[in-house]
């Protein structure tokens, strides 16, 4: 066995290994490394493992350089999972001593895997981030059945009551996006630009799904989602302020379930989220248990788990400035900070 950086022949191995292995995720696949490379400008440094000429490991690393993380490995920038996708344990440690080599070799400070399921390899760990799968019914009628009976009620209201309506397709990519902008402005986060998710779009074709809520002919709700194989993963979304309350949010996922069922996908990916927020409580509401993540970190002699994330007290000033910004300044701004944060 031998583990070296991804050439372009064994590029196709890569994704059909992707494609085939139980813990290939979306975020392995090469065209979401062409996006963050094109559109962000990180350097990819792909390791593969092969046996006897046959690909039986994967680790996509990015070097990004950031003002909270320094210079470091991300496996994988702006996706929630990543890390090695190994064989056997043996594979999964040859990937890990290779990524301490490109450590030494780029002067990155540490390295942080993002993996989804239960690792091999004994590194720091944090236990901040949650996940929330499930199987899909084989009737897309039965989604309704899944959701608890107090969020049901509120997603049959939107419905009934209130006259939602669901609609699907790319044209609503400027309407989304600034539905997107205003929630990440409310939150105190940094937006990307909308050629992210053009460029998203234009790698991914079908496996990238554009869905809407209209009440009263005005869309109130929006979600960019993901899908990998048999899984439907909602990503991106936005709403506007107030409407959650008619129940807008319960029933656009409600609904995209349902459309995950009829185009034959059978798992439903709610993402990540930190215990105690209000995205957590919601998606638990909606019925969802969760698991939780195994992000990992190779580290220098000394070193320690970086505390970047929205929950970190240090951050609260600069979220709350950031929050009260006009929005042509976050949707200007955002996007050239994004980089700087992967």
């Amino acid at each position: 066995m031998k583990v070296e950086l991804l050439t372009r022949a064994d590029e196709p191995a890569w994704d059909a290994f992707i494609g085939a292995h139980a813990h290939g995720t979306f975020f392995h696949r090469l065209a979401y490394r062409d996006v963050v490379r094109d559109r962000m400008k990180h350097e990819p440094l792909y390791l593969v493992a092969k046996r006897g000429g046959a690909v039986v490991g994967v680790l996509p690393l990015f070097l990004v350089g950031s003002p909270l993380l320094g210079r470091a490995l991300v496996s994988v920038p702006y996706g929630v999972y990543g890390g090695a996708v190994a064989n056997d344990a043996v594979v999964d440690a040859a990937l890990h001593d290779a990524a301490k080599d490109v450590m030494a070799a780029t002067g990155a400070k540490l390295a942080e895997l993002r993996n989804q399921h239960v690792p091999t390899v004994a590194l720091p760990e944090s236990s901040l981030y949650f996940t929330f799968v499930r199987d899909l019914p084989a009737d897309p009628e039965a989604c309704l059945d899944l959701i608890p009976r107090k969020s049901r009620a509120s997603t049959r209201h939107a419905r009934d009551k209130y006259g939602m309506e669901f609609e699907a397709g790319t044209q609503l990519l400027p309407a989304f996006y600034d539905l997107f902008a205003r929630n990440k402005q409310k939150l105190g986060s940094p937006v990307f630009g909308p050629d992210w998710f053009e460029a998203l779009v234009a790698a991914f074709g079908d496996d990238v799904t554009l869905h809407g809520v209209r009440h009263e002919g005005r869309l109130v709700a929006a979600v960019f989602s993901f899908v990998h194989r048999d899984l439907l993963m909602p990503y991106y979304s936005g709403a506007v302020p107030g409407t959650e309350r008619l129940g807008s949010m319960n029933f656009m996922y409600w609904q995209l379930q349902r459309a995950g069922v009829e185009r034959g996908l059978r798992r439903y990916d709610f993402g990540r989220s930190r215990a105690g927020t209000g995205a957590f409580q919601f998606k638990v509401n909606m019925g969802f248990e969760p698991s939780g993540l195994h992000y990992q970190y190779v580290l220098r002699e000394g070193g320690h788990i970086p505390a970047v994330n929205p929950g970190n007290p240090k951050f609260a000033g600069v979220r709350d400035a950031w929050a009260k910004l006009p929005l042509w300044v976050v949707k200007r701004v955002g996007p050239r900070l994004m980089r700087y944060l992967p």
